[in-house]
């Protein structure tokens, strides 16, 4: 199979997993047909960030030494069951059940899509187009977030469940592209010790042994668990000023359109930064947008929540190409499920303390606390890494 069919499969794919429509109005959807809270609703984020722990580092590592093709395949189906359950949930427990087995398909699909890519470039030779594309595959996937998001306010009016309807269908589709890809060769690891083990050397050697590796993935594990902790709180932000139901899916549309633009063209911008201050640079946009958006609440002032899908758009296609570039090959999808494991597991605390606050005070509270957590904690990863590379020297 040819690479340029490759790649229009992988971002077909995309596409199809990134368009879900149920995003801009889960929360009215669990407070007026579930009857549950935005805490409530971060609750099931924890479980749903509980589950792709226990889940991240066996899929890579089934990925890696199984096939690509096939984990992704399992990992959208269990999506679509997911999907059926949150549509015939009837209150918190049944919430938090669908929440996990979503929280399986995620799994299954972190760190998998993109190792395809760059298998199928370095099978020709052509890993320096990785980020380019990888750029691009990205801002597909938030292209479509945008479509979903803008489809799914509009789809809420008319039904509460059939952005659900839609997101199954959408996701079947994915089962079919990724059904017709035929996974590029490539050095296929075997497992040398037991699954676990082997699990924990590749943590080791990610977090541990690399230092520049570990160094990427410390900061950027603060800094992307604590961006999806900003865009959950734009709807509760869009209540507080007064913002109608039916504009959620616009707004959260325009934001992640433009982190889509960001993503596919983020690649032409050419800067001689390091890695370490590349991701200072994009860390103080959250810090500075959060503060703008506690001190001015007004309905504009949803602009700078608006803002921080870019950061993730053009901020996790670098993060994803720094570590591939220095990532043993036969470990890579392993290496980047590690990182989406350190997301979730640290986002969990940051979802249950801001549905706290916000039930309590006001999403201004919880926009507040994740700004001056950032600022702290991305402090103490960045000194983290310098003093690691400076020892190492």
């Amino acid at each position: 199979m040819s690479t340029k069919r490759i790649i229009f499969l992988i971002n077909l794919y995309t596409f199809c997993v990134g368009t879900v429509f149920v995003l801009p109005i889960l929360v009215p959807y669990y407070q007026e047909e579930l009857g549950l809270t935005f805490q409530d609703l971060m609750i099931g984020e924890a479980v749903f960030a509980s589950v792709i722990i226990a889940m991240e580092i066996p899929s890579g590592w089934l990925s890696d030494v199984w096939n690509r093709k096939y984990t992704l395949m399992v990992g959208s189906l269990c999506a679509v069951i997911g999907y059926m359950a949150l549509m015939n949930a009837v209150g918190f427990w049944s919430a938090l059940v669908s929440q996990a087995i979503l929280g399986i398909g995620v799994a299954f699909n972190s760190g998998t899509v993109t190792s395809i890519l760059y298998d199928s470039l370095a099978e020709k030779g052509k890993e320096d187009l990785y980020q380019k594309l990888e750029g691009k595959r990205h801002g597909i996937g938030l292209y479509a977030v945008a479509i979903g998001a803008i489809s799914g306010g509009l789809l809420y009016q008319i039904n509460p469940r059939l952005p659900l309807f839609l997101d199954i269908i959408t996701l079947l589709l994915a089962v079919i592209c990724i059904s017709l890809l035929q996974e590029p060769k490539r050095i296929k690891r075997r497992a040398q010790h037991h699954p676990v083990k082997d699990m924990l050397i590749t943590m080791k050697y990610a977090l541990y042994d690399h230092k520049e590796i570990a160094g990427i993935i410390i900061v950027s594990t603060i800094l992307f668990a604590t961006t999806k902790m900003f865009m959950w709180s734009q709807q509760p932000y869009m209540q507080l000023v007064d913002i109608p139901t039916k504009y959620f899916g616009y707004v959260m549309g325009f934001g992640f359109l433009l982190g889509g633009l960001i993503g596919h063209f983020g690649h032409k911008v050419k800067h001689s930064f390091s890695n370490r201050h590349t991701i200072m640079a994009l860390t103080c946009i959250p810090i500075l947008s959060a503060i703008c958006a506690v001190l001015i609440p007004v309905k504009s002032s949803i602009l700078f929540l608006l803002i921080l899908p870019a950061v993730w758009g053009y901020g996790f296609p670098f993060v994803q190409n720094a570590i591939q570039k220095h990532a043993d090959p036969t470990r890579r999808a392993t290496i980047l499920s590690t990182l989406g494991l350190l997301i979730s597991l640290v986002a969990i605390p940051m979802g249950l303390i801001i549905g706290y606050l916000d039930d309590v005070f006001s999403i201004r509270h919880s926009l507040g606390y994740l700004a001056i957590q950032l600022l702290i904690l991305s402090s103490i990863g960045f000194y983290i890494w310098i003093r690691a590379k400076k020892t190492r020297s």
